[in-house]
């Protein structure tokens, strides 16, 4: 019996998606697009947020960051400790498990070809906090020895082929040493989802802190990162607690007391690192959301048709129950019914998911996947989809249909179509699924907006034309190797203007601050970021002066004096010097304006002996080095023409291909530095890594915007054939009274523009709070301009018009006596 039953169901629905074939192509296709939409965007998100999650025991591990505080400040908090810290940790806590993690640019010496290579300097107790999996070798003791190396599969591969790379060899620069390493691990490649390389592992050895060239242990100093692991959540809040008191006990001879209060030590869980921006985290909820809003679109799409399909089948309902059928059994078949639509429509969504991941991957520069199975697959979240798509866009549906009253629909000449209830669920579904478009539409305006306004907004300096070589700072390269090179490329054909300094655009890894403040007023003064750099800084990156004159050779008191010979006192003041300083600077040190700066005199504090007077002799616009979501910092600017470490060069050109200049460049660079490599980059590329996260969630934002607006029209489109279709009629009658084509046709549209309109009342406001948000997450960022609302509004009203009119019109103009004909 239950599977004759079952066979019946089957049949039953078979008969009623053929006999109506738009409608069902509509709900199938309306809900497989809102299917595949979440699925993608489900991915997306399930990927952001495993970052690390793959580490063995990730959510026990943390990292201790450091806040900077004072006034005028503009360091946020980041990652990175000084060196010793560790050491001292351990000193007062014997119980913690750490590492540090010192990452390092090397230059692997293979085959007279040097490659430069990311290596991360470690402790040895390394894997007793990232129990990482290892393909080869032995975690115990394995970073005993000064030479040791583990490196990934991947670059195993790549330095020694098929042959086993255990106890093999590779020479290695690494801060200007060259050294020789032996494998003794190869460590399983990192997947895409960490922020983590590990490509190559390397000891901590005392002649790595000698070659540095930094204070180890000056609690002003930051080199790398410190990494703990607790057993309990419970261990890291009881260290947060005390770790103001630590800071006060150990940097109270390197801080003005009390030392927390200049600097802030706090625990952050290794897994909350790669979100923990709160526009990081803020984009991806909004992926998130529109993923289930498409898939709530598609849910409203199937109740609307569904239940004004319900009237074509109220005479089936109707002889049913004559037969005995109960309104139970009615129930659980037009739910099965429900359920086996959603099925397919999973089916086909599961199979455009497919389709389309090659595409979007390539567009956003992604890497998803979908998996079926395992915690992460696809199984769970599309059975979740299932039932709740099935049962909550089926259950209205069903309860209409199995509630008509067989002698009514049996005496009618009218099929009903759920009554003014009915009527008025659709029409509210309508209101619901454009609400959500033009809010989605609006959202999809600003955000193209804003992502093309950042690639052409004002950054204070010019882009067309510029080179950075990152690998200027290499510590296999030389001062003397620098100063030939400066002079090689500034001869080089097209080249304008050549520079260096400790930062460029897209490479600010040495960031430096001091404490600046008027002659007369009280206290240490505001802490205020400042820059070294060699003489054209300005000229090559194209900076545009407020006021006042840039750093030149020309001016004895721009260069900085030599520094002070090891063992020889340094003089009780040291010259004056000259700098320049940018706007956001000006406020922070007492300017009115940039003319009122220029010859004044700052002082400089320096260690424990007192400040320094400078002064100012140009002021210039902000440049921004960074992402356009962080503040300009207040930066002072000084010149040096010697003893000048980390430095990145700048080479700005004109009327030259970038590739042939590029060339000339690295000829040049193979020529004075023939062991180590070669890394340059436009400035475009340079400054991607800011952009990038930004354009690739964007466009999947706006590519499940308009399929979300998509899905709301097909829905449109089928409520609209099946009203109009439902009038004809009445339509036939109005035309005998004297009723014309425009009439009815307005009378028609007009029924569908009503909802849409209303639509706009919840649309709007919730569209301004988020984009607001969003928006405020930028520095630099356009005005939310009404013309975002009233351009969604009317682009939202001509595709509900184009969508519905094509079939109002067809009714409108129909024969009078045709229509009355028709039943």
């Amino acid at each position: 019996m239950n599977a004759q039953l079952f066979t019946h169901y089957l049949l039953t629905l078979y008969r009623t998606l053929t006999r109506q074939r738009l409608y069902a192509a509509l709900n199938v296709l309306g809900l497989a697009v809102g299917i595949a939409v979440f699925l993608v965007l489900w991915l997306d998100v399930g990927f952001e947020t495993s970052f690390e999650r793959w580490i063995p025991g990730a959510s026990q591990i943390s990292v201790i960051r450091s806040t900077w505080l004072g006034a005028g400040h503009s360091f946020n908090a980041d990652n990175f400790t000084m060196g010793a810290t560790l050491d001292e940790l351990r000193a007062d806590y014997p119980q913690l498990t750490g590492t540090r993690i010192w990452n390092q640019g090397a230059t692997i010496l293979r085959g007279g070809q040097p490659t430069g290579e990311d290596v991360d300097v470690v402790d040895p107790s390394f894997f007793k906090v990232f129990d990482l999996p290892l393909v080869k070798g032995d975690k115990t003791g394995i970073l005993d020895t000064p030479d040791a190396l583990i490196l990934t599969q991947t670059k195993a591969k790549a330095y020694f082929g098929a042959a086993d790379p255990m106890g093999r060899r590779l020479t290695m620069s690494l801060m200007g040493s060259p050294r020789n390493y032996r494998v003794v691990g190869v460590l399983k490649d990192t997947p895409r989802n960490t922020d983590q390389s590990f490509d190559f592992l390397v000891p901590l050895a005392q002649w790595m802190i000698a070659n540095d060239g930094r204070p180890w242990a000056h609690w002003g100093s930051e080199q790398l990162s410190t990494y703990l692991r607790f057993d309990t959540p419970a261990q890291a809040a009881a260290l947060d607690a005390d770790l103001d008191h630590f800071v006060d006990r150990h940097a109270a001879h390197d801080l003005t007391p009390p030392a927390h209060e200049h600097l802030r030590l706090r625990t952050q869980p290794l897994v909350t690192l790669h979100l923990l921006q709160p526009k990081d985290a803020a984009v991806i909820a909004a992926l998130g959301v529109v993923g289930l809003l498409t898939l709530i679109l598609a849910g409203m799409n199937y109740v609307n048709l569904a239940t004004a399909r319900a009237g074509l089948r109220a005479r089936e309902v109707a002889l049913r129950k004559v037969m005995g059928a109960t309104g139970g059994a009615l129930v659980t078949q037009f739910m099965a019914e429900a359920l086996a639509t959603v099925v397919l429509a999973v089916l086909i969504g599961l199979a455009l998911c497919e389709l389309t991941l090659p595409l979007i991957n390539a567009a956003g520069g992604l890497a998803l996947k979908l998996d079926y199975f395992g915690p992460d697959g696809a199984v769970a979240p599309v059975l979740v989809a299932l039932l709740l798509v099935g049962v909550g866009a089926g259950v209205y549906p069903a309860l209409i249909l199995s509630r008509f009253q067989p002698a009514a629909v049996l005496a009618s000449a009218r099929t009903p179509g759920g009554g003014r209830v009915g009527a008025r669920v659709r029409e509210a579904l309508v209101v619901a699924q454009f609400a959500i478009a033009i809010a989605f539409t609006i959202g999809t305006g600003v955000i193209v907006s804003q992502t093309l306004y950042l690639r052409h907004a004002d950054i204070g300096f010019q882009r067309d034309g510029l080179i950075v070589v990152n690998s200027f700072d290499d510590s296999d390269v030389t001062a003397t190797q620098r100063t030939a090179l400066l002079a090689a490329w500034r001869a080089l054909p097209g080249v304008t203007h050549v520079t260096a300094a400790d930062i460029a655009p897209g490479n600010q890894d040495s960031t430096s601050a001091s404490n600046f403040k008027r002659p007369g007023t009280p206290g240490d003064g505001p802490s205020v970021n400042f820059v070294e750099c060699r003489p054209e800084f300005f000229e090559t990156y194209g900076a545009r002066l407020i006021a006042g004159r840039f750093l030149d050779r020309n001016h004895g008191g721009d260069d900085a004096p030599p520094a002070t010979p090891p063992g020889v006192q340094p003089p009780p003041v040291r010259p004056n010097r000259n700098i320049v300083v940018n706007e956001a600077a000006l406020k922070t040190l007492g300017f009115k304006n940039a003319a009122s700066a220029i010859g004044q005199t700052v002082l400089s504090g320096r260690d424990d002996n007192g400040f320094d007077p400078i002064t100012v002799v140009g002021v210039i616009q902000n440049i921004r080095f960074r992402s356009p979501h962080a503040p300009v910092p207040q930066t002072i600017y000084f010149m040096r023409t010697h003893d000048l470490d980390n430095e990145i060069a700048g080479v700005r050109y004109t009327g030259a291909d970038p590739r042939v200049v590029m060339d000339r460049m690295q000829a040049e660079w193979r020529r004075i530095v023939p062991a180590s490599p070669f890394r340059a980059k436009t400035i475009e590329d340079n400054l991607g890594r800011y952009y990038k996260p930004d354009d690739q969630h964007g466009r999947l934002f706006t590519a499940g915007a308009i399929l979300a607006v998509l899905i709301g029209c097909v829905g449109l489109y089928g409520l609209a054939s099946f009203n109009t279709a439902r009038r004809v009629r009445e339509i036939g009658i109005r035309k005998t009274l004297g009723a014309s084509t425009f009439e009815v046709l307005r009378l028609l549209v007009g029924q569908f523009l009503r909802p849409v309109l209303l639509a706009n009342l919840i649309a709007w406001p919730l569209a301004w709070l988020a984009m607001r948000s969003w928006l405020g997450g930028f520095d630099q960022r356009i005005t939310l301009s009404p013309l975002y609302f009233l351009a969604a509004t009317a682009l939202t009203l001509v595709i509900a018009v184009a969508t519905v009119a094509g079939q109002a019109f067809a009714v409108a103009r129909a024969e009078p006596a045709k229509a009355l004909r028709h039943e």
